[in-house]
């Protein structure tokens, strides 16, 4: 019986895996919010038994995925969510801390998703990225005209940023889903008895040292460089850093917050307006900085 309780859990969870990826390709827009969860199935399941498992439960949702979608989905489905899924239930499986599960989870994947670029050039001689800056380019000029010409200029401005700042945007994206999953996972755990990480409070959320000398090394490459590819280089440092201490200065914010207003809702709906506000979201973000150096929670406020 106990070894069959792995083999019937397994194949659940493969089969769970299998709904969810193929909602996220069928499903308009609620396909998209389910794309981030996929990983989840398989990390229980290595959580709960072993690696050995998970890849096998992996095995059998990519070749169904295989049959109902062809090999490209397949592949998707495997290397782009599976793999995430293997990597952060071994490393909570082995009990390494939050900060590890998360920093080497983010790790998995960026390497997921440069491999998917990598198979996608293979099969198909296109570059997924570069079509979908094509389709903007395409979407962004056919506005600008319905617009009489209206903001061609900014568009344009907005594609070449984008081009400059994809590895900064491919690391911010593995950074975010494999938070997201963490956190999922983490509030799923608590329902079905598996122990995750502990993970510290929100309010208290501050960056190592070393992020702060990355960010001054990235203001140093951005002005020497210029548009050279130091500079490029620096643009996407910056980017990852400056995103880093906007969390760090609303995690500051969140903190004193909590001692004013008693509504949580009514905190997050203050902090969002913040965050959207590019002034307010500066300021947010120069307050991470200094906080590495200054740590504002000391302060006797009340």
């Amino acid at each position: 019986m106990r070894k069959l309780r792995p083999t019937v859990e397994g194949a659940f969870l493969a089969a769970l895996t299998v709904i969810l990826y193929l909602s996220s390709i069928y499903i308009p827009v609620l396909g998209f919010v389910l794309s981030f969860v996929c990983p989840l199935p398989v990390l229980f399941l290595v959580i709960r038994w072993d690696l050995r498992t998970g890849l096998l439960a992996s095995g059998v949702a990519t070749l169904i995925v295989l049959a109902f979608s062809g090999l490209l989905q397949a592949l998707v489905c495997f290397v782009g969510f599976s793999l995430i899924g293997l990597g952060m239930g071994y490393l909570i499986k082995k009990e390494r801390s939050s900060f590890e599960v998360i920093s080497l989870g983010s790790v998995v994947s960026v390497l997921s998703k440069l491999a998917l670029i990598g198979i996608a050039l293979l099969l198909t001689g296109k570059n997924p990225i570069t079509e979908n800056l094509r389709v903007m380019e395409e979407t962004f000029q056919k506005t600008a005209q319905m617009l009489g010409g209206m903001g061609d200029g900014n568009f344009q401005k907005i594609l070449n940023l984008l081009t400059i700042a994809l590895p900064a945007i491919l690391i911010l994206a593995s950074l975010f889903d494999t938070v997201l999953n963490f956190f999922l996972g983490k509030w799923v755990g608590k329902r079905i008895g598996i122990v995750f990480p502990v993970f510290p409070p929100f309010g208290s959320w501050r960056f190592p040292v070393s992020v702060f000398w990355m960010f001054v090394l990235s203001w140093a490459f951005v002005l020497l460089g210029g548009t050279s590819i130091l500079g490029t280089i620096g643009l996407n440092l910056q980017m990852v850093t400056q995103t880093l201490f906007l969390v760090q200065g609303v995690s500051v914010a969140y903190f004193f917050l909590g001692k004013y207003v008693k509504s949580k809702p009514g905190v997050i709906v203050i902090l969002l307006f913040v965050v959207f506000q590019p002034l307010f979201s500066s300021i947010i973000s120069w307050i991470g900085v200094i906080d590495t150096w200054f740590d504002f929670r000391k302060l006797n406020v009340r």
